[in-house]
C-alpha cells in the first residue's frame, strides 16, 4: 500500500480510516484519484477512490451535525427550561470514516 488517503475539512486534511477496523486507508494499486481504489488491505474494505471520499464527507457531515447535537444536549442537561431531544450517536455503520478530532 502506498500513501494514506486522507480529504480536507475547512482547510485542514484529516486521513480516511476504515469504518472496520479504524486504521488509515491507502490507495490500492496506481495511486489515481479519478479511476483508482482505495481501502484496507487488512479486512478487504475497498472501494473506488470516488465512493470513498463521498463515504468519507458523509460520515464527517454527520459526525458534524452530532457534535453540535452532543453540545446540545449537554446544555439542556444543565438547564431547567431547555430539554433536548435527538440523535448523539451514528445509527448506522460507516465503510469509511474520518477523526475530525474537534
Amino acid at each position: 500500500m502506498s500513501d494514506d488517503v486522507s480529504i480536507s475539512v475547512n482547510g485542514v486534511s484529516h486521513t480516511i480510516l476504515c469504518g472496520t477496523c479504524k486504521k488509515p486507508i491507502a490507495f490500492i494499486g496506481e495511486a489515481d484519484a479519478d479511476s483508482g481504489e482505495a481501502g484496507c488491505n487488512g479486512c478487504g474494505n475497498v472501494a473506488s477512490v470516488q465512493e470513498v471520499g463521498k463515504m468519507a464527507i458523509d460520515y464527517a457531515k454527520d459526525e458534524g451535525q452530532l457534535i453540535i447535537n452532543r453540545m446540545a444536549r449537554d446544555a439542556a442537561a444543565k438547564s431547567k427550561i431547555m430539554s433536548f431531544k435527538g440523535q448523539t450517536t451514528h445509527n448506522k455503520p460507516h465503510r469509511f470514516i474520518v477523526d475530525l478530532k474537534l
